[in-house]
């Protein structure tokens, strides 16, 4: 039986993935510049980063782990999706 707070955190995590493809693609129209070649790098590995713990999150939730994960995890995933948020509002500017 999984967790219902699996789904929480995979949720949040699906949204901070939408998060940062949208601050990729409005960092896209100065990718040619120095400081450009910078900000997609670190937006890439945000992308990265938020791919991988959805799918961290499905294999720990299909392997039965119990709250006793998913509470700090979804802590920390909560923490992240307010980090990435405030990138994205900086990112508009």
């Amino acid at each position: 039986m999984t967790h219902y707070l699996w789904y929480v955190d995979i949720g949040i995590a699906a949204v901070q993935t939408i998060i940062v493809l949208l601050i990729l693609r409005n960092y896209v129209s100065v990718g040619f510049t120095r400081i450009g070649k910078i900000l997609l790098s670190i937006s890439v590995i945000l992308l990265v980063e938020s791919i991988l713990m959805v799918t961290i999150y499905y294999m720990w939730s299909t392997w039965g782990l119990g709250m006793e994960v998913a509470a700090p995890t979804l802590l920390i995933t909560v923490l992240n999706l307010v980090a990435i948020s405030l990138l994205y509002i900086i990112s508009r500017l």
